[in-house]
């Protein structure tokens, strides 16, 4: 048996376990009801398990004051959250499959906790699969983006509650899986090969339709896919009006035919041609602030500072009710590795366009295209309903999660390239330096904390630049033959022993594992506890 598919394998599995530890502890030490809206989860859950039929939104559901009562004395037990039902309106999928743990658990929360603990982990498998499809030769960059998304602490925490994000994420990963397979079978040839999967990607986007409105981005994502597939890579003639077409109704066909009876009766229920139950559930949840009026309150510039504030506190980790913050420092740790990916994003793409083997055209069909539409989709529905909500809310940025677990995995593996880690270092000491003068010119005062951290992460990249090649000959010297067997070894293997780059690229991974397992006990116990 190949000894480097099994290094990536064990290396996987450990990924999961991993995860899987995280959030059972997530699950188990955060107290109940304190995720956000997973009373109302919980209640649609259990009113399908003994009222047998699915609820119904109506007015009433939403009690704002009630509501804010409970969060405001963390939810003590003598306060009911029965009245608590305004996610009645979301699609059923997620809460049938939850109904059978409900019976078995005769309705324990945590028992519903651990079942999208879960479905948390067929996610972070498929999105593994899906980096494989994306780069194949490259199973570090996989490993790296399940790692991304198996020790995200927002992702693990949101996977640890009674919500449908599980559910969805595990729809979406699942329909770019099936559209990257797709592609992976030179879809343009003569033989119109990969019929399967894009009946697959259509029968997913269906049950999508039946899980969560994030997962509605899917269809127009896999029309683009499809249509640019078959235009820029079939030969002359080759793509008939008639073959895109049959392409396109896999697609579509299985998407409409699951998602129809679910339109219809909400449109029967609610009127309006409101096949989401949406525009009720608005009429229904009365309080929330609009974005409208908190911008006429406010001003433009405080909502953009809002928006790129909470949205990348948020999509890191803020608890809670979305109102547990970790330290500072640990956002402005946050913010480095964020700068460090940027780094070694880049300086890929700029490799590749720079390379002579590099095509528009051809990436414009490429699996890379097909994330990044992912990507822009999700934005776009973020920015849609922010258009009318103030909801800054990172995790709503999850949907397109294969896409930014495999630009972390990217970037930080690029940025530990001796000549990125370099180039990085500088931009970290030079940003240093901007911000104390900007914060000086401003009048106030430079965070000493934010300085050191971003001092001490541009020393150390320059220092690891400086002095990678040299630990990396001493090892070979020493008997390893790291490089001596990658020459004699050129297959899709993971080399890890030996090999300074791969240990401090999963030192990067290790750390937000050190930090998930401190989360519980450092903010969330202590604050939400009753």
């Amino acid at each position: 048996m190949n000894r480097g598919i099994d290094a990536t394998a064990y290396v996987l599995i450990s990924v999961l376990i991993v995860y899987a530890a995280l959030g059972t502890l997530f699950a188990i030490k955060t107290p109940p009801w304190q995720n956000p809206d997973e009373p109302a989860h919980y209640n649609y859950i259990a009113h399908l398990a003994t009222e047998r039929q699915f609820p119904v939104l109506r007015m009433g559901d939403y009690d704002g004051a009630y509501l804010g009562r409970l969060k405001a004395e963390r939810f003590p037990p003598d306060l009911s959250i029965e009245p608590v039902r305004y996610e009645s309106h979301q699609p059923p999928l997620y809460y049938l499959l939850a109904v059978p743990i409900y019976w078995l658990s005769q309705g324990l929360p945590l028992a519903l906790r651990l079942f999208s603990v879960v479905l948390g982990g067929g996610v972070v498998l498929l999105i593994f699969l899906c980096a494989r499809a994306a780069i194949p030769g490259s199973p570090h960059i996989a490993l790296g983006a399940a790692a991304f998304a198996a020790f995200l602490p927002m992702h693990v925490a949101l996977m640890a509650s009674v919500n449908n994000d599980g559910l969805a994420e595990l729809l979406i990963a699942g329909t770019v899986l099936a559209l990257l397979r797709w592609q992976r079978l030179r879809a343009g040839s003569e033989v119109d090969e990969g019929s399967g999967s894009l009946l697959a990607a259509g029968i997913l986007i269906g049950l999508g339709c039946l899980t969560k409105a994030t997962t509605y981005t899917l269809l127009p994502v896999a029309i683009v896919v499809v249509i640019m597939q078959s235009v820029w890579t079939g030969s002359a003639g080759s793509v008939t009006v008639g073959k895109l077409t049959r392409r396109l109704a896999l697609v579509i066909g299985p998407a409409l035919l699951l998602g129809l009876p679910w339109w219809i009766r909400n449109i029967l229920l609610y009127g309006n041609l409101d096949i989401l139950g949406l525009s009720w559930h608005d009429a229904v949840v009365t309080g929330q602030p609009t974005a409208a009026a908190w911008i006429a309150e406010n001003g433009w510039a405080a909502y953009w500072e809002r928006a790129w504030t909470f949205t990348s506190k948020s999509f890191w980790g803020v608890f809670g009710w979305l109102g547990v913050f970790m330290d500072a420092r640990v956002y402005t740790f946050f913010f480095i590795l964020s700068a460090l990916a940027v780094v070694g994003v880049l300086y890929r793409f700029r490799a590749r366009v720079k390379s002579s083997r590099w095509q528009w055209a051809r990436f414009l069909s490429s699996p890379g295209m097909t994330l990044l539409l992912l990507w822009m989709a999700t934005f776009a529905a973020y920015g849609w309903y922010n258009l009318g909500f103030i909801q800054h809310q990172g995790r709503y940025l999850f949907a397109a999660l294969p896409a930014w677990s495999l630009l972390f995995a990217i970037g930080w593996w690029a940025v530990l390239e001796r000549r990125v880690s370099l180039a990085a270092g500088g931009v970290l000491l030079a940003g240093a330096g901007v911000y104390f003068v900007v914060a000086t010119l401003a009048g106030g005062t430079a965070d000493r904390w934010t300085l050191m951290l971003f001092g001490l992460a541009g020393i150390g990249m320059l220092l690891y630049g400086l002095l990678s090649r040299g630990i990396a000959r001493i090892v070979a010297v020493a008997g390893f033959g790291v490089q001596e067997r990658a020459r004699q070894d050129p297959s899709d293997r993971l080399r890890i022993d030996g090999d300074l780059r791969p240990i401090v690229y999963f030192c990067l991974f290790l750390a937000l594992v050190a930090l998930d397992i401190a989360i519980p006990f450092l903010y969330i116990v202590p604050q939400l506890s009753s």
